[in-house]
């Protein structure tokens, strides 16, 4: 008997324009979600009915725009623009993203509609979001030639799987280092054993492998074929790498996570005791997984911009530091950089609360139990310092107080726990209902650099009443 294989139907032209509107609304939803300041909106049709059939169903166009703000994407025979509405300018690092959202959309859609072969089946697995984290940091993974499944992707699934088990009643934390392509690392250099189990959710099942690895001293480490070859220790790995001194700030728990990727192009991810997955790549942190989303760091640029706007390089890289180690730790705080003290201080840092030695703004001549001047009797702790060499354990201390602390841009600790004053009268009245940190942030920025850390983990700078960008 033959069995003759039945081909498979062409979608009308309904269906066709259908599917394509599909991963058309797909595609903008989900740029959208990375960037939901900007707006998508069709630009032209370039001609014909839309084709499910091609191969090349996403290009990112790199001509460069009038005014910086606005990249011009092909999609199924359709031009669109996406634009910033605060007019901010895209980076390599935007542009990249959208990359990879658009790699995802074109392979899904091809293995749908075009390829005979199923073995790429985990493209529909687990969210897209982490396809899409995947495709960025290696986009090799989502080419049409690649054939085999995203390392990456398949670890950030294994890690969402975990974050569901406890071990001895307490939430689990782990982590993994895949090497990269070229691998030259003295630390490692034998071959993975014949039983080597690969590295997966199949994994979890066995309750004792989450004692093996904590993620923050211990990492699995994963080979390129995704086998868990070794159990290593992040410090020890970390050293060999060596340091560097202009290397970005990172939270310091994970300070050797993030050189321990500097080289080879190795990526280390990890499921934090806070059950934030953390991702780091090319020796920084690069995205993080908390609240049900994922969120794009790029750290590099934005302490750019802070940096810039601080003037003092080594000042800038202490407070940024102390904002990322608090955020790190879920503990709020704001830090000021005063631009011009003399014109701050009675407009914004009331005078009791200045580290001044002499009357009348000195300690309180009795210290009155419940009067809220009274923690002027500790200025004497803080009077005189300069944050650019205070040990960081100090400075959190006190930047972990309510209210601010503020700085001069040498580095001279002007206040800590300053309640910030300011005239509702002078600013919108958009202000009132954002919460007291955030209003103070957005006040004192008029002032100098602002740096708000919130207790759910996230880092903001505002400068001149604006906030330009979070962590």
């Amino acid at each position: 008997m033959t069995i003759t294989a039945r081909p498979a139907p062409q979608p009308s032209l309904r269906e066709s324009q259908g599917l394509v509107e599909l991963f058309i609304g797909g595609f903008r939803r989900d740029v959208l979600s990375f960037y939901p300041q900007c707006r998508f909106e069709v630009e032209s049709r370039t001609g014909g009915l839309p084709s499910l059939k091609s191969a090349s169903t996403f290009r990112l166009i790199d001509e460069p725009t009038e005014t910086g703000d606005t990249l011009l994407i092909e999609l199924f025979g359709g031009r669109y623009r996406l634009t910033s509405h605060s007019g901010t300018l895209f980076t390599s690092h935007d542009r990249r993203m959208v990359r990879a959202v658009g790699a995802v959309l074109s392979l899904r859609c091809y293995h749908v509609f075009q390829s005979p072969d199923a073995s790429r089946l985990e493209l529909f697995r687990g969210g897209s979001e982490d396809h899409y984290i995947a495709a960025f940091v290696d986009p090799g993974a989502y080419a049409h030639t690649s054939t085999s499944p995203s390392r990456i992707a398949s670890t950030i699934q294994t890690l969402r799987t975990t974050a569901l088990s406890t071990y001895e009643n307490r939430r689990v934390s782990t982590g993994a280092l895949l090497l990269g392509p070229h691998d030259d690392h003295d630390y490692f250099h034998r071959a993975a054993a014949p039983d080597a189990m690969a590295y997966g959710v199949d994994l979890t099942s066995l309750k004792s492998i989450h004692r093996l690895c904590d993620g923050k001293r211990t990492l699995f480490l994963v080979d390129q074929q995704g086998k868990l070859v070794d159990i290593i220790d992040v410090k020890r790995w970390a050293a060999e790498e060596g340091e560097e001194s202009d290397e970005t700030p990172c939270a310091r728990p994970y300070t050797a996570h993030a050189r321990a990727t500097r080289g080879s192009g190795h990526v280390c991810l990890v499921l934090s005791p806070n059950q934030e997955i953390k991702l780091f790549a090319a020796g920084a942190q690069a995205f993080a997984f908390a609240h049900g989303r994922w969120r794009i760091l790029d750290p590099q640029s934005k302490f750019t911009i802070w940096r810039n706007a601080v003037q003092n390089v080594q000042l800038a890289r202490v407070l940024f530091q102390a904002a990322l180690d608090l955020a790190e730790n879920r503990e709020g705080g704001l830090f000021v950089v005063v631009s011009d003290p003399r014109e701050a201080i009675g407009r914004l840092i009331a005078p009791h609360d200045l580290l001044a030695a002499e009357p009348p703004y000195g300690p309180p001549p009795e210290l009155t139990p419940g009067d809220p001047l009274a923690k002027r009797a500790l200025h004497y702790l803080a009077r005189n310092r300069d944050v650019t060499v205070m040990d960081p354990s100090i400075l959190e201390s006190f930047a972990g107080l309510d209210g601010a602390l503020a700085t001069d841009r040498a580095g001279r600790l002007l206040a800590f726990g300053a309640i910030l004053r300011h005239d509702a009268t002078s600013f919108p009245p958009l202000i009132a209902v954002e919460g007291a940190r955030t209003t103070a942030a957005i006040v004192a920025s008029k002032f100098g650099p602002v740096l708000k850390v919130s207790e759910d983990g996230v880092v903001s700078c505002y400068l001149n009443g604006v906030r330009v960008w979070d962590l």
